[in-house]
């Protein structure tokens, strides 16, 4: 072996461990960074000089630098991401519905309409008090503001869902330019044989925070190129990528490529639950209120149309409430401005309370659904709040699955400051040892020098 293969074989060895040294700064650097995932250089063997029957070392060489990463850890969080996101969404959102509700308290709808009730019980002891037919028209109205503040606040929620959705595509349309971006860099790099494990950092951070927001599905291939789907329609590869939009009517909201052509079919993610709500929760919800109103309304009307008023002349044949519409749920004007336009009696008679008992009857009638009015309003406040429970449990249980795969990837992936600082040692020493052998072979060749 000559000098200048000893002097080439040292400087291989300094390059490669200054670039391993260079590799473990970087881990110790971003030691903190969630986003980092922990290199690992791979040294080889360079090429050896083969001379007649003998074969030379020539020194080491940087093979590859890993980026440790699990992918079936990195697939398990997406997967529950999907499931955790849409959960939350859901029971944000419907918490934020029940408290319209205002139950239990005086201000509940459950309560107000016990007052009504109660009112034309009290209006029988007296049916010429004004003071108690006012209370019967006051007690009205309150459950006529009650359901309109309800009506319009589900509404407003669905559409703020709408909204809300309009916006996660938007981000889901950034989210997929910028992977088809990183795609190309990490193609470039991959054809020139080029290190691009920040590249790939990058692009599973896309990835994990396009899972937040829809359901995907992810394949790398061998240039490692994520093709991406969404919802079964084909998102981004390495060439091209997809732009989506909302497709939204009054009974629905869905997501489909720009063009219009083709339309996903969402299972998780923050759009799947705001598409859950829009689309069924929030509508259902809508629906069973005015239902609820609708059978108060026409129940009362009914024997309250048989009755006479206590104006000159009377009149009879006149409806209590005059209309429900859009969830305003309106109050015979007349009566408003007159309570003795308010019938009580069935005959005409000053003295007869016979509709007053049987309005006040409807209290304990089944009057929807083979049920009271209390009962269907005890049905709909508990379905709200039974389903706020399962999206919160459903929650709970992916965000613990969420913690230990999180804690998994972690261990695996993440950097331990006290195996760098072994590292550094071992290359420092290699490095070190490196320096001293170039300065042996220095020596070598002065003294060869000095003996010409």
């Amino acid at each position: 072996m000559s000098l200048s293969n000893l002097f080439s074989i040292s400087s291989s060895s300094l390059y490669a461990h200054q670039k391993a040294l260079a590799v473990t700064s970087a881990n110790i650097a971003n030691a903190n960074n969630p986003a980092y995932s922990r290199q690992v250089v791979m040294f080889g063997t360079a090429t050896p000089n083969h001379r007649e029957n003998f074969s030379f070392g020539s020194g080491v060489n940087v093979d590859k630098v890993l980026r440790i990463r699990n992918q079936v850890t990195d697939s398990q969080i997406r997967l529950n991401n999907q499931s955790y996101f849409s959960a939350e969404k859901q029971a944000t959102t419907l918490s934020q519905v029940e408290s319209l509700f205002s139950e239990p308290s005086e201000l509940g709808l459950s309560h107000l309409m016990n007052e009504f009730f109660n009112s034309w019980d009290e209006v029988t002891v007296d049916p010429n008090s004004t003071a108690l037919r006012t209370n019967v028209v006051q007690s009205a109205q309150k459950i006529s503001e009650k359901v309109s503040s309800i009506h319009q606040g589900i509404t407003q929620s669905r559409n703020d869902t709408a909204d809300e959705a309009r916006a996660v595509v938007s981000q889901v349309n950034n989210l997929v330019e910028q992977l088809h971006t990183v795609n190309k860099q990490i193609y470039e790099a991959s054809a020139i044989k080029s290190f691009n494990n920040d590249l790939l950092d990058k692009r599973d951070i896309l990835i994990d925070e396009l899972s937040s927001l829809v359901s995907i599905n992810v394949s790398i291939d061998d240039k490692n190129v994520a093709n991406v789907s969404i919802g079964g329609l084909f998102a981004v590869d390495g060439l091209h990528h997809t732009e989506f939009k909302v497709d939204q009517d009054s009974d629905a909201i869905s997501l489909m490529t720009a063009d219009g052509a083709a339309k996903a079919n969402i299972q998780g993610g923050i759009f799947d639950g705001l598409a859950k709500l829009y689309n069924d929760e929030l509508p259902q919800q809508i629906s069973d209120l005015d239902k609820l109103t609708q059978a108060l309304m026409d129940s009362v009307n009914e024997i309250h149309s048989k009755g006479y008023s206590q104006t000159d002349p009377q009149v009879t044949g006149a409806n209590f409430f005059t209309k429900l519409d859009n969830g305003v749920l309106e109050v015979n004007q007349d009566i408003i401005d007159d309570p003795f336009f308010l019938a009580i009696s069935a005959d005409g008679a000053e003295a007869n309370n016979e509709i007053a008992l049987d309005i006040a009857a409807l209290r304990s009638s089944k009057l929807l659904n083979d049920r009271t009015l209390a009962d269907n309003y005890s049905d709909l406040v508990t379905g709200v709040a039974s389903e706020i429970n399962l999206q919160k449990q459903n929650q709970e249980s992916y965000g613990l699955v969420l913690h230990q795969l999180h804690q998994q990837k972690a261990e695996y992936s993440g950097v331990s400051t006290d195996e760098e600082m072994v590292n550094i040692i071992e290359y420092q020493k290699s490095y070190d040892a490196a320096a001293k052998l170039i300065r042996v072979a220095d020596e070598l060749l002065e003294t060869l020098i000095n003996l010409v």
